[in-house]
């Protein structure tokens, strides 16, 4: 796994390094999980598609890994959670934009 600003190169299962851009890091239940958007076609995903990894602890390197999310009600709970704070970056930017356009209302002189 390599990170460089919002993009995180992972490998896939056949050695191929893979590009996703970093959206947003999702706390539930005392674990931390990663949303991912794929940059590029892959076998498993198309770019554009996102997919959501679990961030656990390798025993044997005791480095932060991404993993498959295997309890279904684990990865509908992390997903329902991560709909909800998109919706709530998409309200606040529009909120921002709405400011923006009440500062800038047109008097000018």
């Amino acid at each position: 796994m390599q990170e460089n600003d919002n993009l995180v190169q992972l490998q896939d299962e056949n050695g191929r390094d893979v590009n996703f851009e970093h959206l947003m890091t999702i706390e539930h239940e005392g674990n931390y999980y990663v949303v991912l958007e794929a940059t590029e076609d892959t076998d498993d995903c198309k770019e554009g598609e996102a997919i959501i990894l679990k961030i656990v602890r390798d025993e044997e390197s005791d480095e932060d890994v991404y993993a498959t999310i295997e309890d279904e009600a684990e990865f509908n709970a992390v997903f329902d959670k991560c709909m909800a704070a998109m919706e709530e970056e998409d309200e606040a930017a529009a909120l921002e934009m709405e400011a923006v356009d009440l500062d800038d209302d047109g008097d000018e002189e």
